[in-house]
């Protein structure tokens, strides 16, 4: 054998969900490894779920117990766990106590146990729990690191694969031999977060081998473990294929301002105050795709699934239906619980179940108020945003704006430049009159209308008016109107419409105004009492009753 024809040893998956990914494979046959980390952390789950999750009659699993729990009280938490099989228990997965050697006889007696045992068995990968409890009966460093290393070369021999528990603390980590004999280390942590506490797994030390650092959370469940590789910034993002092709809004009079719709492969920022109209935009933008046969994901943190439901339905959108159909899926989440890398992992697997070709993110301000590390935030939007865009997914995202008027800013902690298109919706007092204006402040690429527009909410949704001319400082919340009074785009399209009739009429009824509009008299008395606060309409009452006239 030459140094030009290395040994190429293979791996043992974990079948951990998200854990062989962050070890490219994972775990190097005939390695030792320690896992550690403090009391509750999950070590002797994560251990177990390896051992049953690989253990058959061809690949025995020796588990030896030294100081911790006995074998009968692991059996019976075991026992709650899916992965655990009763029938693998003293055939393919063997349990032997060695605790009672370990403490009357000494270290050199420890390994000749269970190398015997090992021989006896013939198992291809050994768990003992806790190695640390071996550790601790030392006299001296010396001694720990000589029985570390004599212990290692054996189970190697044996063509074993070991996994060594303990409680170590950091300290012991940075300065203990048998950290720097072992050829893999994997820490379990349980940070506490906010009220709660949240379980992350890093690993330290993988000798020879690539792997994912960093800390990567990971939570509990029937299951056993599932890890959540930590978000990360891609190095290279590529325009999708479908680069060019235009994705419509559902919005009629919003696709013309954007030239006929979103450039797909995109993300939108439809930035706003509350109640301007940014769920039901995304509203529009889901359920228009759906009806054309394009899949699309909501993700909110203020609407759980009947409050959006309800929503929809009041616009004449049934999202249970869509959902039951396989065109939709509406994944809500606590914005108190929420953690970055876990959701990041649940809406890239809802959007792979429905084959989305659209996502809706409602809303950036709650993510950021759940996610205190706002580096941590910044990572998770830039990388679930590129992740959608990789896939040729056409995203929105809403943003709250604090301000109902004034000087606004789009987003905190940097996070607008992710955003390729920007729609602002604003809050605007008009001639005395709360209205709403709309304007495209980018799209990237891409020409699109400078016009700033009023727009309503009606039992159909949005519906874009006309722009408002004769304005300055709109975007402000706060425009300053001209001179001339004649100019009325600014009015809603409904009253605009009443005082264009009341020109061509001259002094009406309220009956004749009302036939001559279409509008009902209930409905139109509405609009004339509106149109008299602002001075644009006057009543003149006579013999024959009252009537009205424009004063413009």
């Amino acid at each position: 054998m030459t140094l030009s024809q290395p040994v190429r040893f293979g791996k043992l998956p974990t079948n951990i969900p998200g854990f062989d990914t962050i070890l490219s494979g994972g775990i190097p046959e005939l390695s030792t490894n320690i896992i550690t980390g403090p009391p509750g952390a999950g070590k002797t789950i994560f251990t177990q779920q390896i051992i049953y999750t690989n253990a058959s009659p061809e690949r025995k699993a020796l588990y030896l117990i030294t100081l911790s729990e006995p074998s009968v009280k692991m059996l019976h938490y075991l026992q709650k766990f899916d992965f655990f099989v009763p029938e693998k228990v003293g055939k393919e997965v063997i349990y032997l106590d060695i605790g009672e050697v370990i403490r009357d006889q000494g270290l050199e007696d420890a390994i000749a146990v269970i190398v015997k045992h090992v021989q006896e068995h013939k198992p291809a990968i050994v768990g003992i729990d806790s190695f640390k409890a071996i550790h601790d009966l030392a006299r001296d460093p010396v001694e720990v690191r000589k029985f570390g290393y004599d212990l290692s070369v054996r189970l190697t021999t044996w063509a074993v694969t070991a996994l060594l528990i303990g409680e170590y603390t950091q300290e012991e980590v940075e300065k203990e031999p048998i950290f720097a004999i072992a050829d893999g280390i994997i820490r379990l942590h349980n940070h506490p977060l906010g009220l709660h506490y949240q379980r992350y797994l890093d690993v330290l030390k993988l000798r020879g081998e690539k792997y994912f650092t960093g800390l990567h959370p990971f939570t509990i469940g029937n299951d056993g473990l599932t890890v959540y590789p930590r978000i990360k910034m891609p190095s290279v993002v590529s325009p999708p294929e479908s680069f060019g092709e235009r994705v419509t809004t559902g919005i009629e009079g919003l696709d013309q301002m954007i030239d006929q719709g979103l450039p797909r492969g995109t993300a939108t920022m439809v930035a706003g105050g509350a109640g301007t109209g940014k769920t039901l935009l995304g509203l529009h933008f889901i359920t228009s795709g759906a009806q054309q046969g394009e899949p699309g994901v909501i993700v909110t943190f203020q609407e759980n699934y009947q409050q959006l439901q309800d929503i929809a339905l009041s616009f004449g959108w049934d999202l249970q239906a869509l959902e039951e159909q396989g065109k939709l899926i509406h994944l809500y989440s606590s914005p108190v619980e929420v953690q970055p890398d876990i959701h990041a992992a649940h809406v890239k697997a809802a959007v792979e179940k429905v084959k989305a070709k659209r996502v809706l993110l409602d809303s950036l301000k709650d993510i950021e108020i759940a996610t205190p590390d706002k580096v941590r935030y910044k990572d998770y939007i830039y990388s679930l945003v590129n992740d959608l865009k990789l896939r040729g997914i056409t995203s929105i995202l809403t943003n709250e704006i604090p301000e109902l008027f004034g000087p606004f800013q789009l987003s905190e902690y940097g996070v607008s430049f992710i955003a390729d298109n920007v729609i602002l919706l604003r809050y605007v007092e008009l001639s005395g009159k709360m209205g709403r204006a709309i304007n495209i402040m980018k799209v990237r690429g891409s020409q699109h209308s400078k016009e700033i527009r009023s727009f309503e909410i009606t039992d159909a949704g949005i519906q874009i008016g006309q722009p408002i001319q004769a304005q300055t400082g709109v975007l402000t919340g706060m425009p300053i109107v001209s001179n001339s009074r004649s100019d009325l785009h600014y009015l809603p399209i409904r009253a605009r419409y009443v005082v264009e009739a009341l020109k061509q009429a001259g002094i009406v009824s309220k009956a004749q105004l009302s036939q001559a509009t279409g509008l009902s008299e209930q409905d139109l008395s509405k609009e004339l009492k509106d149109l008299q606060q602002q001075g644009l309409v006057l009543l003149v009452r006579s013999k024959e009753g009252s009537r009205y006239k424009v004063t413009i």
